[in-house]
């Protein structure tokens, strides 16, 4: 693990090193996502995230300056924002707050924003995780079916699952690409294995169901092995 000698200071308070590496590791593996999607990141945040680079930015600031807003590369109408809320500090518990939810709402809709990424320490739970659920129906009852929050465990992305040696190649599918391969195969949508939304890879791309992941592992005798996993 990697170390800086300086001291770090974050929402005024002092910061042990193993806690200001997971908190580098989080963001690195949140930008590497968000580029992986198609989404431009701001200069600061497309370079290769270092350790040194991540301190030099972050040394005494708050969660609220974690926040990333980008634009995808082939319509910049699609934006995405990633939050770090985190729990109050005189609170009995790890848990974000209903109000910082709602100023999560809050926010999107002031960027004009549909879809999110929330980073917790703990799930989102009752009252919080109602909020969300409450503001997606009104969404769909506006006819806006794009809008989307989705919530992260910052444990869950200390390591990107996709950069591991042992898991393959992933590529989503356009929807014209998606047609392609049915008709050249004379295929249809039920006819393709099955991968759930649920699965941790199909959660790193944001995919929806109904969406095809192309997947190439390496093959002894063939030199590439392809196959197609359709969202349920």
């Amino acid at each position: 693990m990697e170390t800086i000698d300086e001291p770090f200071t974050f929402d005024n308070l002092p910061v042990p090193q193993d806690q200001l590496y997971d908190m580098y590791a989080v963001r690195r593996t949140i930008c590497q996502m968000l580029q992986d999607r198609g989404y431009i990141l701001s200069a600061e945040d497309s370079m290769e995230l270092t350790l040194a680079s991540f301190h030099e930015r972050f040394n005494e600031k708050e969660y609220k300056n974690l926040t990333i807003l980008a634009e995808k590369a082939t319509d910049d109408e699609q934006k995405i924002m990633v939050f770090f809320p985190v729990a109050d500090a005189q609170a009995k518990t790890r848990k974000v707050s209903v109000e910082s939810v709602k100023e999560i709402v809050r926010l999107m809709e002031k960027e004009s924003v549909n879809r999110s990424i929330i980073v917790v320490e703990k799930a989102l739970l009752g009252h919080s995780r109602m909020v969300l659920d409450q503001e997606e129906e009104q969404q769909k009852l506006l006819n806006n079916h794009n809008w989307s929050v989705e919530t992260f465990l910052a444990g869950e992305l200390k390591v990107n699952i996709t950069r591991h040696e042992l898991v393959p190649t992933h590529q989503v599918l356009s929807e014209e690409d998606k047609k392609n391969l049915l008709r050249r195969y004379h295929l249809q949508e039920k006819h393709l294995p099955r991968i759930q939304k649920s699965d941790p890879i199909a959660r790193y791309y944001g995919l929806d169901r109904k969406q095809v992941l192309k997947i190439v592992r390496p093959s002894e005798t063939a030199g590439w092995y392809v196959t197609y996993r359709l969202v349920a």
